[in-house]
């Protein structure tokens, strides 16, 4: 049976800890996500304000909760609304449309969240976590899929020693980056490196033998 805290939705529950007699390496405890993250504080642009600080050469990176990936501006631009940290994003007014951004910002209309303690949870793993389980955490309302807060909050992750996961973070990070280094005329090669990409992604997040 599920504790009472787990989402239907999940599987059956994780045990808290692996056997002592596991490798260091190999030991993971499961958590919820509202334990190892913390809404942040940061001020927010409105859409049309964001849009508006555009520039076509730019140190600071745009957030919008659309799907827009590629915003820049700059520091005298930002004015204000500039903000610095690591950060990940879901859009609240659509499916995720997650972003991770880790330096200078400007935020529209997300979720912003970081992690509480970056000694036992790397950003970046927490960001291919959650990618992976987005869309698990909204649910249908008449007009747009909201973040249902105490599934986010509730939700299992499984959090292995520092090390292992910025070896699973080096993993998934080099399908990231060969994908986003294809060009639009290779959609098909393109395809295939983002499904590789979900399929690594699953396995090392569930933990399998690959």
């Amino acid at each position: 049976s599920q504790p009472a805290s787990q989402p239907a939705s999940q599987p059956a529950s994780q045990p808290a800890s692996q056997p002592a007699s596991q490798p260091a390496s190999q030991r993971k405890r499961w958590v919820c996500l509202g334990e190892i993250i913390a809404k942040s504080p940061f001020k927010q642009a409105g859409a049309s304000e964001l849009e508006a600080l555009r520039v076509e050469k730019g140190d600071v990176r745009l957030l919008p909760s659309s799907r827009n990936e590629d915003w820049w501006t700059d520091e005298q631009t930002a004015g204000d609304w500039l903000c610095e940290g690591e950060v990940i994003t879901l859009g609240r007014a659509r499916y995720a449309n997650l972003k991770y951004h880790k330096g200078k910002f400007v935020s529209s209309n997300n979720h912003i969240i970081t992690p509480k303690d970056r000694s036992c949870v790397s950003g970046r793993y927490l960001f291919h976590f959650i990618q992976q389980n987005a869309k698990k955490f909204y649910i249908d309302t008449s007009t747009y899929p909201k973040l249902d807060t105490d599934t986010f909050n509730n939700f299992l992750i499984p959090l292995p020693v520092l090390a292992r996961q910025q070896e699973i973070v080096d993993v998934l990070d080099k399908f990231v980056n060969l994908t986003a280094s294809l060009t639009a005329s290779l959609t098909a090669e393109k395809e295939l490196r983002q499904k590789q990409y979900e399929y690594y992604r699953d396995r090392l997040l569930s933990f399998e033998q690959l």
